[in-house]
């Protein structure tokens, strides 16, 4: 079925939405005020999802993607138009979040310095005879050759390793590659879904000494050849991560990240979900914090860091948020959750704390909106909007509250 719609309107993630007969039409890589022809894809009832087949009328805010893949690629939402009309569509679209609890006050928004070149992981599907990321809302896989928001190391390692795979006919073999970079130096992981002897070393002799490489088969990881680590300096702090530890993808935004939690932090503060413990070691460095996170691998990155950096003021308890808050007193209390957001018995537990400060940290501004409804006894003081994810339709968000 084909459409032809006026976009009025963005949805959550950028798309952009258009009515007609009665019904909502999400379709991405378009412009509010522009009419375009669609494909209707998929849809229900009262919504219809639809693909960009033409746009009969262009707005004057288009602009030519940088990169070859928009479009296909389900990675950007926004490189069709400038990057302050993306902030100012996420900022709108946080902001309508907010209303459904409330909140009309202010939002400080962070943008990124970079808006190409400073995502420092990629996470690359194979199969289908391509190695690439997935189209947008499929699991159809898009080749690629690079990708213009990674930074260098990644994209230089992305050809040789797609040629590895090709040339030694691994398609059916490994499910996904994870490449991470810090710096100079940059760690891939070959997650497979069948175990073999795999020859790793012509592939390592192409990328160089500033490359390491890991392999995974049913969630153990093994080290094979060059660097063993990617090691960084984080607010004077020794850091070490392996190819499964959790960090920011955009280094520059998340250095004002943790800086605004640094002004915010008072008195004796329990980070929960404290993965790495990055944040929760910065914070060490001036005041008395404990981390809580349930992950084995994480929290044991957390006691190195810990330990690494003599840091008498941090203390990692490994294990459920919801049992082990409930015991722990403290003047300031993080979060930092996935994208799922906290378990209704953690909400419980924090409305029920005795502090003074609570600071939620999320990617997702959903979970984040339906959590703050769940512990209504707090009252939003600041609202930040970190741009961690430029020409994604994601961002960072950061909420400071008070009983």
């Amino acid at each position: 079925m084909i459409k032809d719609l006026l976009i009025d309107d963005y949805g959550y993630d950028g798309e952009g939405v258009g009515r007609v007969d009665g019904k909502v039409y999400f379709v991405p890589y378009v412009i509010k005020g522009e009419n375009v022809k669609v494909k209707v894809v998929k849809q229900n009832k009262s919504f219809c999802f639809g693909r960009l087949l033409q746009v009969n009328e262009i707005s004057p805010k288009r602009q030519e993607p940088v990169c070859p893949y928009f479009g296909r690629c389900g990675g950007c939402s926004y490189q069709h138009m400038s990057y302050e009309d993306e902030i100012g569509i996420k900022t709108e679209l946080f902001k309508r979040q907010l209303k459904k609890i409330g909140y009309l006050g202010e939002i400080e928004v962070v943008t990124s310095q970079n808006v190409y070149g400073y995502r420092n992981k990629i996470k690359l599907f194979v199969g289908e005879h391509k190695v690439g990321l997935k189209y947008r809302a499929s699991d159809e896989i898009c080749d690629i050759d690079y990708c213009p928001i990674c930074e260098d190391k990644i994209n230089n390692a992305i050809k040789p390793v797609k040629d590895f795979v090709d040339g030694n006919g691994l398609y059916n073999v490994i499910d996904n590659i994870v490449l991470r970079q810090e710096g100079d130096a940059c760690l891939i992981n070959f997650i497979l879904k069948d175990k073999k002897q795999i020859n790793y070393q012509g592939l390592y002799l192409i990328l160089g000494q500033d490359y390491g490489i890991y392999q995974t088969f049913q969630r153990e990881i093994k080290y094979i050849f060059g660097i063993k680590s990617l090691n960084t300096t984080e607010f004077g702090l020794d850091c070490s991560f392996s190819p499964t530890s959790f960090h920011q993808v955009n280094n520059q935004v998340c250095e004002k990240l943790y800086k605004k939690v640094l002004e915010e932090v008072k008195g004796e503060i329990i980070n929960c979900y404290s993965g790495n413990g990055v944040l929760s070691g910065i914070i060490a460095l001036k005041n008395r914090v404990v981390g809580i996170e349930i992950g084995e691998a994480e929290h044991n990155e957390a006691q190195n860091l810990r330990d690494k950096n003599k840091l008498k003021n941090l203390v990692n308890i490994k294990g459920d948020c919801a049992k082990i808050l409930p015991n722990l007193q403290g003047d300031t209390l993080i979060v930092d959750p996935p994208r799922v957001g906290l378990d209704s018995k953690v909400c419980s537990v924090i409305k029920s704390k005795k502090i003074k400060k609570f600071i939620y940290i999320s990617c997702n501004s959903a979970t984040l909106v339906r959590d703050l409804q769940r512990i209504s006894n707090f009252k939003i003081k600041k609202v930040y909007l970190f741009d961690m994810f430029p020409r994604t339709g994601e961002y960072e968000c950061l909420v400071v509250l008070s009983k």
